[in-house]
């Protein structure tokens, strides 16, 4: 191929800043809303062991220098909103989630430091095999990254919670860093490879907002219109009845006796003003005085001895 560092760089340039402004719609969006949900915290550590892989293999490579700086940025941006998604996700403190941060990025520094070191010392033997597997580690690992994002597309049914800005920026910049690498002296595959598959896996994600949010949305419409209904239409049975007092309620038809003697006589004795008919039979009380004194005697008139009083 026909190098032409000029354009390499050029090309590989407009790729590092729009892979360097691709994380700030996310960052902000996040911040914005206190909220990180439908974002994979896997998807951005794991994206951030991609970046760490890249680095070392731009370095060894020799790549643009753009690329080499954007990678390096991206790995701290990948790494700021892993915290994120420990802070605003998890439910981790802010003490706790920035320690563990601290702690990923000193293990950053250390892992590059020494495999930069290693694979140059490996080079100067004309061994480049460990360099190509820093190359494709960093491939396989930006494909796995994504793979529970996608899995979190499913348990959403929608795309949430990335930022479209984000995903977009991250493919055209994979684009232009596919075309620097046509301007080299020979054509890098393990660095083809991954901007292949982030401009794919970004855009597949686009594809799968396009087909899944519509749905999503009208799916919350009509949720929305049958609660709506049921608040404001009360069921069959709370709805108050209408009773027809007079339709429903039969007085008991009264009957008066208006008179009061009658022509034959009870079963049981004569007849009496009582007004009830013949066939009631009415008790006769007898009253009887010797009964009454019988039974209500005066025990002091009884005992009454006049003689007593005149010997007084």
């Amino acid at each position: 191929m026909h190098e032409n560092k000029s354009l390499e760089n050029a090309f590989a340039t407009v790729g590092a800043v729009l892979w360097t402004v691709q994380a700030f719609p996310q960052l902000y969006k996040s911040f914005r809303s206190k909220s990180t949900r439908g974002v994979s915290p896997e998807l951005m550590i794991i994206w951030a062991l991609s970046s760490l892989f890249f680095c070392v293999y731009t370095i060894v490579r020799q790549l643009a220098i753009p690329a080499i700086v954007q990678i390096h940025f991206s790995l701290t941006v990948f790494t700021v909103l892993w915290v994120q998604c420990l802070y605003y996700g998890s439910g981790y403190s802010i003490k706790r989630s920035i320690f563990y941060g601290a702690l990923w990025a000193s293990g950053c520094i250390a892992f590059e430091v020494g495999s930069i070191f290693g694979l140059l010392a490996a080079q100067r033997h004309n061994i480049t095999i460990p360099a190509q597997v820093y190359g494709y580690m960093s491939s396989i690992t930006c494909v796995i990254g994504l793979l529970p994002q996608y899995y979190e597309i499913y348990k959403q049914k929608e795309v949430t919670g990335l930022s479209y800005p984000f995903v977009c920026t991250n493919a055209a910049g994979a684009v232009f860093y596919m075309i620097s690498l046509f301007f080299r002296s020979s054509l890098d595959i393990s660095a083809m490879v991954i901007y292949v598959l982030s401009a794919g896996m970004m855009l597949l994600i686009v594809v799968l907002a396009l087909l899944l949010n519509p749905k999503a949305a009208k799916k919350r419409e009509l949720e929305k219109t049958a609660v709506t209904a049921t608040i404001t239409t009360p069921p069959a049975s709370t709805q108050p009845m209408k009773i027809n007092l007079e339709d429903s309620l039969e007085l008991p038809k009264r009957h008066y006796v208006t008179d009061y003697s009658s022509d034959s006589e009870c079963e049981s004795g004569p007849s009496t003003p009582t007004g009830l008919l013949p066939h009631h039979d009415v008790p006769i009380l007898e009253y009887t005085p010797s009964g009454l004194e019988a039974h209500h005697e005066t025990p002091f008139l009884s005992k009454y001895n006049p003689k007593a009083d005149e010997k007084v």
